[in-house]
């Protein structure tokens, strides 16, 4: 097995010179090439004269962090597997032998690193237990003694393990891994909104979701310069560990994942909770001045308490304009002027209505000059708290939260183009990962979607993204039906998609896309299909008996009304469904349409066209009843076939 050597440099320049001269002392017998990404731009090609292996610099141009540099270090490399080294590690002779023998000996191995040793030669503790909740804690507060004798901690640590034998471990420090091409094509690479820290857990993580293994080597020995970066208080190691913390905990933490997904909602009612305690703000505001005004005045001010019904109206009246507005349906706008003008249209419409309000309901607690008071202390408030919550938005959007995880599905230019508008459009919340469908040509249509399905959970994808090549289309169509019960949003890009027509289609960022199937929210097809057929038993099937028995006998059907009956109650049968395609054992049926179909039942009735004699132009109109599959459809699709027609 070959290697390919990846080296991640910022301002390491002694670190790399030593590293690269243990390389020379070791003449490790399966390296092909070195490249070394150079984050920081300063001039290293005088440390390369001397090298065995062809080295190759890679300039970004700016500091990418870690794994955006692991990354383009994975997409030049050439060789059949991935060694990646921090500049302060040293190799010792036999140690990448070792990995490579390890790895052969253990196939389901995705990342195998080594034992790491402090340069005194004591044990370096990298093998480690995912994070808990305690684990965090006891990691990052300064607990001092305490934190060192918490058995919690060792457990983490695996410090009571002699790290004498070679064995599976939950993940390794990224300081030396040792990763299978196949693997990394399967896995992806490093999620690159880490820019420093948690990188190498995220990927171990996702490597055991995948099925893949994370091994500790025993037998293969580094030296590793460590200085825990994170423990020497320096602010930007700080940040950037506390923004790596929460990009992971954002990631893999179920209630943060629900979270994510229900952003929108929570969103709307951070908006709303903030409006109503800026309106109240804004109304007690107008009473302090007001009150401060009284001797200005011949109306007496009452105390606040009786002005509790005011209060109320002000708020409800306030909140009312706003949505009348659109202002909760919307979370962002062009620019600060065109929120400014929003808001104050909406303020305006409150104020006139409440100072109406005086006039038409003379009650002795009001005061009109309170109302006018509140227009320009609502109007700050509300610009003042909506301006807030769009900054920390455009803030955490920025910084790679509230993003939607999309799959791009696809093998062609077109999926490379989509990938690449998605990376742009980071900015609005998109975060792209891409796979290739069908991963080689003997990939079945149900392996396809068996490996898209488990890639959908382990990722925790929002959003997929279909965009075949022409000759694709089918394949990939049916494998995006059979991610409809997901919890996915499944979307069909690309150029065949934009003929479809101009109000089917949709924006994702700067993408345009057909909406296949609509994110499933707990109740999967076959759970929605029994539904229909029950409630079509119950309510309809029995007052169209005449009619479905003229149909079957039309059909030729060997049974009547009262079996077909018996059969949709069962569950033998639906009500609407396909044709019996098992009779003939799928004859004619391609295997990316038997994917697609086979999520349903037979159905006693089939959709139009589903009788007719081109094999095809059934399997054709059954895939589109597929597509829109709902109660009222099938309640449609029913009553056409028992009666002719709807007008």
């Amino acid at each position: 097995m070959s290697v390919s050597l990846i080296v991640i440099h910022y301002h390491t320049r002694p670190a790399l010179g030593r590293l690269l001269q243990s390389l020379r002392d070791a003449l490790p017998e399966p390296l092909r090439e070195i490249l070394i990404v150079n984050n920081s731009g300063e001039p290293l090609e005088d440390l390369l004269p001397g090298l065995p292996w062809p080295a190759r610099i890679l300039a970004p141009g700016s500091n990418l962090g870690y794994a955006r540099g692991v990354n383009e270090g994975i997409r030049a490399a050439r060789e059949d597997a991935i060694l990646i080294l921090n500049p302060d590690i040293q190799v010792l002779p036999g140690s990448i032998e070792a990995l490579v023998r390890c790895a052969g000996e253990h196939p389901r191995a995705g990342i195998v690193a080594p034992k790491l040793m402090n340069s005194d030669g004591t044990l370096q503790l990298s093998a480690r237990r995912f994070y808990n909740w305690k684990t965090l804690f006891l990691r990052r507060a300064p607990l001092g003694p305490y934190a060192a004798r918490s058995r919690t901690l060792r457990n983490h640590l695996m410090a009571d393990w002699d790290h004498a034998e070679t064995r599976p471990v939950d993940w390794v420090l990224g300081a030396a891994m040792f990763a299978r091409r196949r693997a990394v094509r399967d896995v992806g690479m490093m999620d690159e909104r880490y820019f420093l820290y948690f990188e190498d857990v995220d990927w171990c993580q996702r490597m055991w979701r995948h099925g893949y293994e994370v091994l500790y080597c025993a037998d293969a020995s580094m030296v590793h310069e460590y200085a825990r970066g994170s423990a020497q208080l320096r602010a930007r190691s700080i940040r950037a560990h506390a923004a790596g913390l929460l990009r992971f905990a954002e990631k893999w933490s179920a209630v943060l994942y629900a979270v994510s997904q229900n952003r929108k909602r929570i969103l709307s009612l951070a908006t709303l909770a903030t409006d109503v305690l800026a309106a109240v703000l804004a109304f007690l505001g107008a009473y302090a001045i007001r009150a401060s005004l009284a001797p200005v005045f011949a109306k007496p001010i009452y105390p606040l308490p009786g002005y509790g019904g005011l209060l109320f109206f002000t708020v409800a009246v306030s909140l009312a304009a706003l949505a009348a507005n659109g202002l909760y349906r919307r979370s962002t706008f062009l620019d600060g002027i065109e929120r400014a003008f929003s808001i104050g249209q909406a303020v305006v419409q409150a104020v006139l209505f409440l100072m109406a309000a005086t006039f038409l309901f003379q009650t002795p607690r009001y005061s009109r000059v309170l109302v006018l008071l509140l227009a320009p202390l609502l109007y700050g408030a509300l610009l003042a708290s909506r301006t807030v919550v769009g900054r920390l938005g455009a803030g955490a959007r920025r910084q790679g939260f509230a993003f939607r995880r999309v799959l791009i599905v696809g093998s062609g230019d077109e999926a490379e183009r989509t990938r690449e508008a998605l990376e742009e459009a980071r900015g609005e919340g998109f975060e792209p990962l891409k796979t290739v469908v069908p991963s080689d040509p003997g990939e079945a249509p149900k392996e396809a979607a068996a490996r898209l399905k488990a890639l959908v959970e382990s990722e925790r994808i929002q959003i997929v993204c279909v965009v075949p090549e022409p000759g694709e289309v089918p394949y990939l169509l049916a494998a995006a039906a059979a991610l409809r019960d997901s919890g996915a949003a499944v979307y069909w890009a690309g150029s065949v998609a934009q003929l479809a027509a101009e109000e089917r289609l949709a924006s994702l960022g700067r993408v345009r896309a057909v909406l296949l199937h609509s994110p499933s929210r707990g109740l999967s097809l076959r759970v929605r299909k029994r539904a229909s057929d029950l409630l079509l038993s119950i309510f309809v099937a029995p007052f169209r008996w005449g009619a479905l028995r003229a149909y079957l006998a039309g059909r030729g059907e060997g049974y009547g009304p009262a079996e077909a009956w018996g059969r949709v109650w069962s569950g033998r049968l639906s009500w609407v469904g396909r044709s019996a395609y098992e009779g003939d054992r799928w004859a004619g049926v391609p295997d990316w349409a038997r994917l697609a179909l086979e999520s349903v039942r037979p159905g006693v009735v089939t959709p139009p066209d589903g009788a007719s004699g081109d094999p095809m132009t059934k399997v054709a109109a059954e895939l589109a009843y597929l597509s829109r599959f709902s109660l009222a459809e099938d309640l449609r699709v029913f009553l056409r076939a028992t009666r002719g027609t709807i007008r």
